[in-house]
């Protein structure tokens, strides 16, 4: 592995490499020049966290974290996980906390799911460094009331802190998270209980349900000492009760999982959220009790009348700087403000005024943190006056005198000019290596009397000056400046580069051309122009020509005879003009800085960078002011900087800047560049959002800094799609986006809107709620004894689960069952049977629970039918039906019967439920009947035990009636069968033996002739109705048909006595041989009487009777 080294100065690394499974971590220390190292005894497919830290003598920079694995066998497939690599969420090393869980333990959690919570907390405790001094765990388990699992203060060692969170048992009772978090204010985060001040407080709140008590007053009550709240909702948790209850954003506080399986699938997102919110509580702590050690021994270690040298010892801190401030002890006066990088402690101050005493002060800074001051005073030396410019001066320059000769002056003045002229020049040191003099007469025409080159004593200029002649003519000023220009001040004629050029102008009258143009192209050509008026010459034309200012450039005097009143004071400033433009030559030799530009322009700040200059620069001085303003402030660079940040600066304003390079003798001209400030722009603060809804949420924010035009505020989906935007005034910080998609995260982006452009957007993330609503149009169908089916049309939105409970409605304990999002049916099994159950089914969201569904539902009783039907005692009227007795609580039976012959003969009978047979009467004779005998419940009837009966023919329709007997025929006659008869079948044969004879009669007809008899043979005769079910009762006789012998007809007895009586009768048909009379007593067949007679005769007397 390998890394940047830091800017400031450390004593070394240190290197933590901590694998994500159980295994010991490693820890070792490198050089501060180590910039590289090997890792080496790793384990394949294990992934490690290193962390790397930076430290000096005193304190450890924040941690650099990285994860790496080392794998064999070639790269994974996508979405192939190696085995035996475990996922483990880390925080970093330096977040240490109070992290305390409120944990659900009411009876809907469950002792299964009660699991799920435990591998939850233990997978979070990992994330930290566990130890008295580092992070400290509780538990705190809650239901009707509120039990400490354990404080802060007992378990420092991650083993044993695993093992009791393994071990907690699980409580059962009712939810009253209210009474819990007041617990947690008034007994857990104490003293006591091991809560420490100056750390982070966590909360972590979890729970399966809504609250039995009130939530809000205690959870601000909670958040109100410190500590940051999370909730984690599982299943039918209230999702606003979760937003109560936690810290906001709610974005980052709160969590919902459908069921608790589902609670690993979030759980890196809640540590990394906790770890993070760790971490800012830290960095708040910190950052106010930083503190920035001030350097020591401040001294003065030169002074001149111009310049101050400091040294100090440098700050024991991390610093990023110094800042030196001089102020002068006169009102009015300029205050020098320099800032240097932290490795500088020498320090040269310039441009200070003389004689002047200071306060110096100097404080060490780190970012925008300052020290305190350590502080000197200091007085500049008396600056040393030179009064006259004389030989031993060190200067150089080419004067030239131009001298008006024109016809105003006349001789007498002239001379006088001439003594004037020969003043100045003695006020020189005359040398090819100090001042050069030209005298140039002009009138209408210029004329050089001698050149710069032409003498090189004082006494040769001097003698040239005194017999010169006067010329006469106009004054022509404008040409005369131009000939200078042109004809003098050039190299073959003596002038000098790198030496300073001064020209005086003497004249007594207005210029007769034009004299602006040819001045300033003179001046133009680096020359300075001191200009001597005298009687007539106009002022306003001398400081036209003269370079500025006026009043140390522009002299005039009455007359010719008042030049030496003004002699000295003009020989005086020419020697510190001269002075001064040797300085400024000077500082040419020394090669300045180049390209002066700038960059990274803000509302209070920007950089300005530079080429270097040449070899041997010391350092840069960059300085700058208001170019409306006096104030310089300047900032001291190393010689090896080529930028500097320019702070603190006043938005929309022009700064000059100048850029110095400082060698060791000298300082370069400045390189000079000017930069307006932006006009303040910033970024909001405090993005919030609330009022989330299904397809919008409010968002508010705090003014952004400077004159905001208006806000744009840009939105859109974190997983892509179309940006959107609006605008809201400057005075109204807060909008509702609207027409949102509902469960959708979104990035959100306030911008405020300068003049000069957008500011810095202020970024967050916001979700819309989930589309939540109940299930509807609870249905229960096919309901049995132990089952029933429940139906329900889907709830709104993306539903991940139903939860369904039920529960005796007489009491009893409540079960659920979990069906998926996209089905709508559940069937409920073992269930009790008879039993009436409270029903509800409940929309489970990502996002928390829908409202309920309520219902209700009952099982069927146990319900069956009787058995062993029997049917007996039947009669042509009535049926006996016997059954063994039904299963269950029977309350009754209910016997039916219906004819299968007609659809209008039924009826019923109920009788209690200990019976097991019945007699149905008034039926029918000769009718089959459908019986069925039901077993009545509570909850309705089982199913029908069936059978059939036919009753038994009437005594009338048992025998036929047999007339008209022949020898070959007789007629069968019998009563009619009920209900619908197709036809009957009348079968007969002889009883001594013989073919059996079918005949078919319509069902409209009960008489029939059997014919093809054989003579006097009997007969047994049986008629059958037959029906579309069958064959009903049978009727019988029987019939003997006639003999050929026929019988005497109409036997008649009379004249009856004591022992007889007359029979008459009469004589049968056909061939009578004889009558054949037989008699016996009533009863007696065995004493028979017998007598023949004739076939004529057809009366007998009967005698000897009794």
């Amino acid at each position: 592995m390998s890394w940047a080294r830091p800017v400031d100065p450390i004593v070394g690394y240190r290197i933590t490499v901590d694998p994500t499974t159980d295994g010991p971590t490693k820890e070792f220390t490198l050089a501060a020049s180590t910039t590289e190292t090997l890792l080496s005894d790793l384990i394949p497919e294990i992934e490690y966290v290193v962390t790397i830290t930076s430290y000096d003598e005193v304190e450890e920079s924040v941690p650099v974290i990285g994860q790496l694995t080392i794998q064999t066998g070639g790269p994974p497939k996508p979405g192939e996980k190696k085995p035996g690599k475990t996922e483990k969420q880390k925080c970093s090393v330096s977040a240490w906390t109070d992290l305390v869980f409120l944990v659900d333990g009411s009876w809907s959690v469950g002792r299964n799911n009660f699991k799920y919570i435990l591998d939850f907390i233990a997978a979070l405790v990992s994330a930290f460094d566990i130890g008295e001094e580092k992070t400290r765990v509780g538990v705190v388990q809650y239901s009707s009331d509120t039990r400490t699992e354990f404080n802060l203060n007992q378990y420092y060692q991650r083993d044993e802190l695993l093992a009791a969170i393994k071990k907690i048992p699980y409580k059962g009772g009712n939810t009253m998270t209210g009474d819990a978090i007041d617990f947690l204010v008034k007994n857990t985060f104490t003293e006591s209980a091991g809560a420490r001040v100056g750390f982070p407080k966590v909360a972590i709140i979890i729970t399966d349900g809504k609250s039995q008590d009130e939530v809000e007053i205690p959870a601000r009550e909670l958040r109100n000492i410190g500590v940051e709240v999370f909730s984690l909702g599982i299943k039918a948790a209230d999702a606003k009760e979760l937003k109560q209850i936690a810290s906001t954003p709610s974005l980052n506080h709160v969590f919902n999982v459908a069921n608790f399986d589902a609670i690993v699938d979030i759980q890196n997102e809640i540590i990394s959220q906790v770890c993070s919110g760790v971490d800012e509580q830290l960095g708040e702590l910190v950052s106010g009790e930083e503190v920035v050690e001030p350097p020591s021994n401040l001294v003065a270690t030169e002074v001149s009348s111009k310049y101050i040298k400091l040294s100090w010892d440098p700050s024991p801190s991390a610093v990023t700087g110094y800042k030196v401030l001089l102020t002068p002890m006169a009102a009015g006066s300029r205050q020098h403000a320099l800032s240097v990088g932290p490795q500088t402690t020498l320090l040269n101050v310039r441009d200070l005024s003389a004689d002047m005493e200071y306060q110096i002060s100097v404080s060490a800074m780190k970012g925008l943190t300052s020290s305190e001051a350590i502080s000197i005073m200091e007085k500049t030396q008396p600056m040393k006056v030179q009064v006259e410019c004389s030989r031993g001066v060190d200067i150089k320059a080419d004067i030239v005198f131009l001298v008006d000769g024109s016809y105003s002056i006349g001789i007498a003045n002239f001379v006088k000019v001439r003594a004037f002229l020969e003043v100045l020049a003695k006020s020189f040191e005359i040398s090819p290596n100090r001042v050069q003099i030209s005298l140039v007469q002009y009138s209408r025409d210029p004329h050089t009397e001698f050149t710069l080159k032409e003498f090189t004593r004082v006494e040769d200029i001097i003698k040239a000056i005194n017999t010169f002649p006067y010329r006469g003519g106009s004054t022509n000023t404008g040409k005369a400046m131009t000939y200078v220009r042109e004809k003098i001040f050039v190299p073959n004629k003596g002038s000098r580069s790198n030496v300073p050029k001064v020209m005086i102008l003497i004249t007594d009258g207005k210029s007769s051309d034009a004299f602006r143009d040819p001045a300033i192209k003179l001046r133009n050509s680096d020359v300075e122009i001191f200009a001597v008026g005298v009687k007539d010459a106009v002022r306003s034309e001398l400081e036209a020509i003269a370079s500025p200012p006026a009043e140390t450039h522009v002299f005039t005097v009455e007359d010719f005879d008042a030049f030496q009143r003004i002699s000295f004071e003009l020989t005086q400033s020419i020697c510190l003009r001269i002075e001064q433009e040797l300085a400024a030559i000077k500082k040419k030799a020394y090669v300045p800085p180049k390209n002066i530009s700038f960059s990274e322009v803000t509302s209070y700040s920007f950089k300005t960078n530079w080429s270097p200059a040449g070899e041997n620069v010391f350092s840069y001085h960059i300085t700058y002011k208001e170019a409306t303003g006096d104030n310089e402030i300047t900032v001291v660079e190393p010689a090896s900087s080529t930028s500097v940040v320019l702070n603190n600066l006043k938005p929309e304003t022009l700064y000059l800047v100048n850029v110095t390079a400082e060698y060791e003798d000298g300082f370069s001209i400045p390189t000079v560049g000017e930069e307006t400030t932006e006009e303040v722009k910033g970024a909001p603060r405090n993005l919030k959002v609330t009022d989330e809804t299904t397809d919008s949420f409010k968002i508010t924010w705090s003014q952004a800094p400077g004159r905001v035009l208006r806000y744009r505020i840009i939105y859109r989906p974190v997983t892509g799609g179309e940006s959107k935007e609006v605008t809201t005034p400057a005075n109204q910080r807060r909008r509702t986006l609207e027409n949102l998609t509902p469960d959708t995260k979104y990035e959100v982006s306030v911008i405020p809107e300068y003049f000069s452009g957008p500011g810095t957007p202020l970024t967050g993330n916001a979700a819309t709620e989930e589309v939540r609503g109940n299930p509807r149009d609870l249905r229960v169908s096919d309901a049995t004894t132990s089952t029933m089916k429940l139906s329900w049309s889907g709830a709104p939105g993306k539903v991940k689960h139903y939860l369904v409970t039920y529960t005796p409605v007489a009491g009893g304990e409540t079960q659920e069952v979990t069906v998926r999002g996209d089905t709508t049916n559940t069937m409920l099994r073992r269930l009790k049977q008879g039993t009436q159950y409270a029903l509800s089914v409940t929309a489970l969201y990502a996002s928390g629970a829908g409202d309920a569904l309520f219902g209700e539902g009952t099982t069927l009783e146990e319900r069956g039918s009787p058995q062993d039907l029997v049917i007996k005692d039947i009669t042509d009227t009535s049926v006996g039906a016997y059954w063994t007795s039904a299963p269950g609580m029977v309350r009754g039976y209910r016997v039916s019967w219906k004819s299968l012959y007609d659809d209008v003969e039924a009826g019923e009978k109920n009788l209690p439920g200990d019976a097991i047979h019945t007699v149905i009467e008034n039926l029918q004779p000769e009718t089959k009947y459908k019986i069925s005998v039901f077993a009545t419940y509570s909850s309705g009837e089982g199913e029908p035990l069936t059978g059939d009966a036919t009753t038994e023919l009437s005594q009338d329709s048992k025998t036929l009636k047999v007339d008209e007997e022949t020898e070959n025929t007789m007629r069968v006659t019998w009563k009619p069968a009920p209900g619908k008869v197709v036809n009957y079948r009348v079968v007969y044969r002889p009883q001594g033996g013989g073919r059996q004879m079918v005949a078919k009669v319509p069902a409209t007809v009960t008489s029939t002739v059997l014919k093809r008899l054989q003579p006097q043979t009997t007969y047994d005769i049986t008629v059958l109705p037959v029906y579309k079910t069958g064959e009903g009762k049978l009727r019988q006789g029987s019939g003997t048909t006639a003999s050929r012998f026929k019988s005497p007809r109409n036997l008649k007895t009379s004249d009856p006595t004591m022992s007889s009586f007359r029979v008459t009768w009469e004589p049968a048909p056909g061939e009578v041989k004889g009558y054949k009379v037989t008699f016996h007593p009533t009863g007696d067949d065995r004493k028979l009487g017998e007598l023949v007679v004739g076939p004529y005769d057809n009366t007998v007397v009967l005698e000897e009777l009794r």
